[in-house]
């Protein structure tokens, strides 16, 4: 089993359900639940029948419900992926486009001498009106030239304006205004079991804005990756590195990434969070990389953290940095690392999360146990 670098429609009905307890008395106020969820609305039992609004139920369950005041007339209309996915398509394809490139010549090759394989490619997502495009590091970290394939087909040579390849994100910009904008969503809006569309460019450039579609099995995934991720089953194939998860909304979740591939493995990808991508990019805008604060340690997880079990355990300290912030702080190996400013850390995943709050010179209140014995320091981080 492999974790790939991704360079290079099921629809199913929901099944809906209204339960209604049972009363002890006639006067009990009736509680409605749709697919187990209650709906806090005004319901009426009136000569044994169930009376609520019909916006509460329709939209619990999907819908959209509008009122025609000319007409009195109230409509409603149920999001079918039939109805959804076209028009999501089409809203958020323009904000899509390829990327494609050759390798940088390396000791003295040339393009015409490595041929046409050494032609890679992969995906973009427009966040900017004004060119700025958002991707992987690993798209156009070895991309020699850099060209941008809009929806339409007109192409754009880019400029590399900044990349983390730590968080595998990188941002660049072709010469181009009033492009469209693809929207983010609500970090709070991504939870597990969200459907979600998957666009980019699989396998063949000229398979630009292909689509396909799963749920999101995950939020809290580590694998092979400095911080968290999102899991899907949404097809993510070569080529579509770098383009984006969108939710029902049109509203982009993730920036697609990599997946595990082997032999009876299947819908196994994974896409970086808003969370990273915000932190990102605030971090592009403010000073043109990510200023990551530097500590001067190496961790072991714990037995349980390092299988992927819920684990209590902190982290111990395997090395520590000469003249580091660590260890002019007096941290030493064998200690072992417990929280962060009260944020508890059981993974290195937790580690880089929490330190995504902090800049270098910021000043932290680590506790950690050593023989025994907790204690806390203050240190101020510095940078690499």
């Amino acid at each position: 089993m492999v974790v790939k670098k991704c360079v290079a429609v099921i629809a199913s009905a929901a099944v809906l359900s209204l339960v209604v307890p049972a009363f002890g008395q006639a006067e009990s106020t009736p509680k409605v639940e749709v697919n187990g969820t209650i709906v806090e609305t005004d319901a009426r039992l009136i000569d044994d029948r169930i009376y609520v609004p019909l916006r509460a139920v329709s939209e619990m369950l999907g819908a959209e419900v509008n009122w025609n005041s000319d007409t009195n007339t109230a409509s409603v209309t149920l999001n079918h992926f039939d109805n959804v996915i076209p028009s999501l398509l089409k809203k958020v394809s323009p904000c899509v486009v390829g990327i494609i490139g050759n390798w940088k010549t390396k000791n003295g090759d040339s393009y015409s001498s490595r041929y046409q394989e050494e032609i890679i490619h992969g995906t973009g997502v427009i966040i900017e009106q004004d060119g700025k495009i958002l991707t992987n590091a690993h798209v156009v970290s070895e991309m020699e030239t850099i060209v941008v394939v809009l929806s339409d087909g007109s192409g754009y040579q880019a400029n590399l304006l900044s990349i983390d390849e730590e968080s595998d994100l990188a941002l660049i910009k072709i010469d181009r205004t009033g492009l469209p904008v693809a929207e983010l969503a609500n970090e709070e809006d991504v939870v597990i079991g969200q459907y979600v569309v998957a666009i980019g460019t699989p396998i063949s450039f000229s398979l630009r804005n292909s689509a396909s579609i799963g749920i999101i099995s995950g939020v809290n995934r580590s694998i092979n990756s400095s911080y968290r991720l999102i899991q899907t089953d949404a097809a993510i194939n070569p080529g579509n590195s770098g383009g984006p998860l969108i939710n029902l909304d049109g509203k982009v979740v993730g920036i697609n990434s990599s997946k595990f591939m082997g032999t009876g493995i299947e819908g196994m990808g994974f896409s970086i969070p808003l969370n990273t991508i915000n932190y990102v990019l605030d971090h592009f805008k403010k000073y043109g990389r990510v200023m990551r604060p530097y500590l001067g340690t190496e961790f072991q997880e714990g037995w349980a953290a390092r299988i992927g079990l819920p684990s209590d355990e902190g982290l111990e300290i395997i090395s520590v940095k000469e003249n580091s912030a660590a260890d002019q702080a007096g941290l030493k190996e064998g200690d072992i690392l417990i929280s962060i400013n009260d944020c508890k850390v059981h993974s290195i995943v937790d580690f880089n999360e929490e330190m995504k709050k902090y800049v270098p010179n910021n000043n932290v209140n680590i506790k950690f146990e050593r023989d025994g014995v907790i204690q806390n320091i203050s240190v101020v981080l510095t940078s690499k």
